[in-house]
């Protein structure tokens, strides 16, 4: 394994060399901090890595090689939790109290989302993914398949495919914060069954791998979550689920539940509270709820941006690491952050959780490049394949060139400044080369697998209709948004 023996990593050619990144910086993940090798070089054949070491003692004859010189190359990002499905949204829920901002600003867009305009916005999403050092998208969606087939395949991309398993039955604009949702049991069974096909369709898929998917507690029926559980632990599965939102969920929760009842305490009675959870959010959760499930192994999807966007809170990520507990970043939805670049989120990150702890020694710069690649691997359930640079795992990662006004000035002594300079100073436009299962994806500044043009103009021409046939019941919600366009201010 790299970094096993020495700190020049493996010396030894595992293979056929199909691509050879040389002269590179490297950050491995391959240890317990970075796994930073200097000159080194990191091999690829057949999907996988085969050399991970110093180039001095590289012996491989590659079919490609790229000068690393002047760049860091590390794991491809791993985007914990997504919904990329409703990029076309973006720029239409923003700037709205928590309480309005899923029934009444994003629910009369979504409401009109066709299939196909779902298929647009992920392309758009994978795309800005892509282009910014994704790898891994942790994507949670209705149809999934579709866009697993139509979207996240045809770009090469690494899934964790999610399908959204809601039995809400009607539209929810209508109602008041603390009227319980109405609740079908026949379209929550359906969305399960969808759900349970992925695992066949996709079991010997080197790129796809699939996770349960009940939305959240106030949008599936206890009976149908207790299905789920069943099912995880008789064939060893993962459940992917949203786990106190905010003010919206709780108020649910408890005209549903009852007065004093909690997302958590509600999942812990119903036996989801495992090793089996990865758990989005959780910023609703009290301190001693976080720590019970750090310690019942349940992971967290956190999503910063969103988060602060949409409940103006900073999520207890480093609580819940504090806690013990596995923790991922993810991206959400582009209409509450903005977008699914990664970088922009790691650096968010960061800077909410000094400002939220009041200590800048919080969430360092070295923190957030392992929690965006090994640790939300881990999270995600896929480490043993991605999320480090290690002989035998898949070949997925990502080449920032260093040269560039973002990052430069960049020095090796006393300390490697690209550290910091990555998290705190990187333009989305440093990517120099993106590898996903030893496919290069990204290079010379495009996308090899995606048509760009393509997918901008159908994006931008749907959008436009989308708006078009949602203005009405958009206005007609009434949320703090529309109150701003009035004033003349949107």
């Amino acid at each position: 394994m790299a970094g096993s023996g020495s700190e020049s990593g493996n010396t030894d050619v595992n293979g056929d060399v199909d691509l050879a990144i040389v002269d590179t910086l490297a950050l491995t993940m391959a240890d317990e901090r970075l796994g930073i090798l200097e000159d080194a070089t990191i091999a690829i054949g057949d999907g996988s890595l085969v050399y991970v070491g110093s180039t001095s003692e590289f012996e491989g004859d590659p079919d490609r090689v790229i000068d690393g010189s002047g760049c860091v190359t590390m794991p491809g990002f791993v985007n914990v939790h997504a919904h990329t499905e409703l990029t076309l949204c973006r720029g239409g829920a923003q700037d709205v109290p928590e309480i309005e901002w899923m029934n009444r600003a994003l629910g009369p867009l979504t409401e009109h989302l066709t299939a196909g305009d779902r298929v647009a916005g992920a392309k758009l999403g994978v795309l800005e993914a892509v282009r910014t050092g994704t790898t891994t998208i942790g994507e949670y969606a209705t149809d999934i398949d579709r866009l697993v087939r139509d979207v996240f395949d045809p770009a090469g991309v690494r899934v964790v495919a999610t399908e959204t398993i809601n039995a809400v039955s009607e539209s929810t604009a209508a109602l008041g914060p603390d009227d319980p949702y109405p609740l079908e049991s026949e379209s929550g069974a359906a969305a399960l069954e969808r759900n349970e096909a992925l695992f066949e369709t996709y079991a010997d898929h080197d790129r796809v791998s699939c996770l349960y998917g009940p939305q959240a507690l106030d949008m599936v029926p206890p009976e149908l979550l207790e299905e789920i559980r069943n099912r995880a632990e008789t064939h060893d599965r993962g459940i992917h689920m949203h786990v106190a939102q905010g003010e919206r969920e709780r108020r649910q929760v408890q005209a549903r539940y009852g007065e004093g009842a909690t997302t958590v305490s509600v999942l812990e009675e119903l036996g989801l509270a495992s090793d089996r959870l990865l758990a989005a959010h959780l910023h609703d959760a009290s301190p001693e709820e976080r720590e019970r499930l750090a310690a019942a192994g349940v992971r967290m999807a956190a999503n910063p941006s969103s988060i602060a966007a949409i409940d103006g809170v900073t999520p207890p990520l480093c609580e819940y690491r504090e806690y013990g507990g596995c923790a991922g970043i993810g991206t959400d939805q582009a209409p509450g952050p903005g977008g699914h670049a990664f970088l922009r989120e790691l650096r968010t990150t960061a800077l909410l959780s000094k400002t939220d702890r009041g200590d800048p020694t919080a969430f360092p710069a070295w923190e957030a490049l392992r929690v965006g690649t090994i640790e939300g691997a881990r999270a995600l359930g896929i480490d043993d394949r991605v999320g480090s640079l290690e002989v035998g795992k898949r070949a997925d990662l990502v080449v920032f060139d260093l040269e560039h006004p973002s990052t430069a000035p960049v020095v090796s002594r006393p300390l490697h400044t690209a550290i910091p300079n990555l998290v705190y100073g990187a333009a989305d436009d440093l990517v120099d080369t993106v590898v996903i299962d030893g496919d290069v994806v990204f290079e010379d500044g495009r996308t090899t697998t995606i048509d760009e043009t393509s997918v901008l103009e159908e994006a931008s021409d749907r959008a436009e209709r989308l708006f078009e046939e949602a203005a009405g019941e958009w206005r007609g919600a009434a949320s703090a948004l529309v109150t701003r366009v009035d004033e003349g201010w949107l």
